[in-house]
């Protein structure tokens, strides 16, 4: 089954971008966004994931769309819908969703992602307050600004859980990865994954940066061949196996340096 999965994003990552099809590996470099992706991932690399909460972050509706986007008249919304009863991508989306929550703080995502994580691994439930409280404790966390990329995975490795982070992360690592058995958190723009637009050409629009961390959960290709990524976000009450389309899921990522945290089952954990 996974061969099969990951031989349809090969072909969708070719069909999605300027690449050689003789060749046996996506130049991604060939994406028209590796400029602004590098100027992105300078500045993230030094500001927290934060920005979560729907009532604190900038939605379309506050700016104007003819001013801020010439080709607003011909703007679309991609269609994000998924039948959970036709799933045979890669993942367990269904059985993850029970240990979704919608966060309290406007700046707990990482927080709550992990403990979410922590649930689903040990059937071990932390509160909010409480996992905020250690990782405050431990400097992980700030209330105010939230949390910083190199700290996401800190609360988890103190409740036993083994977490490794990479940037420059892809679809396909994503896919490894669940297919191990591990859980996944990413970095990217809560806007481009709440509010995804398109241009005349389906090309993603860019949105105001709100960082966010969500759980990633499955992955699955639909008939018509596209690809649609499953989320656990905790920062709209629509959170739970949140499904988002590939494309505007990799333009989010772009924006916080495809940033990558995995968790392992580990033998055993260690309470707090």
């Amino acid at each position: 089954m996974v061969d099969d999965i990951l031989a349809s994003f090969k072909e969708w990552f070719i069909d999605s971008f300027d690449t050689d099809p003789s060749t046996s590996e996506v130049n991604i470099e060939q994406n028209s966004m590796s400029t602004y992706f590098d100027g992105i991932t300078d500045n993230f690399l030094n500001n927290p994931i934060h920005n979560t909460d729907t009532t604190s972050t900038e939605d379309l509706s506050s700016f104007n769309l003819v001013n801020d986007f010439p080709q607003a008249l011909d703007l679309f919304k991609p269609d994000n819908h998924w039948d959970i009863s036709s799933f045979e991508g890669i993942g367990y989306p269904v059985e993850e969703s029970q240990h979704w929550q919608q966060q309290q703080g406007s700046s707990s995502c990482a927080v709550v992602a992990q403990i979410s994580i922590f649930e689903s691994i040990t059937g071990v439930c932390m509160s909010e307050d409480q996992a905020c409280h250690i990782a405050e404790k431990n400097g992980w966390f700030d209330p105010d600004i939230g949390t910083r990329p190199s700290d996401v995975g800190k609360l988890l490795n103190q409740l036993g859980v083994a977490t490794e982070q990479k940037y420059d992360a892809t679809l396909l690592d994503i896919a490894d990865a669940l297919e191990k058995g591990d859980r996944i958190i990413v970095g990217l723009d809560a806007n481009e994954i709440w509010h995804p637009m398109r241009d005349k050409f389906g090309s993603p629009i860019e949105q105001p940066n709100a960082g966010h961390a969500v759980w990633v959960t499955g992955i699955d290709t639909k008939p018509d061949g596209s690809v649609k990524v499953i989320l656990n976000d905790s920062g709209t009450p629509n959170g739970k196996m949140e499904v988002v389309d590939a494309v505007d899921f990799l333009n989010a990522w772009e924006d916080y340096g495809n940033f990558l945290v995995t968790a392992n089952e580990p033998d055993q954990y260690i309470n707090a």
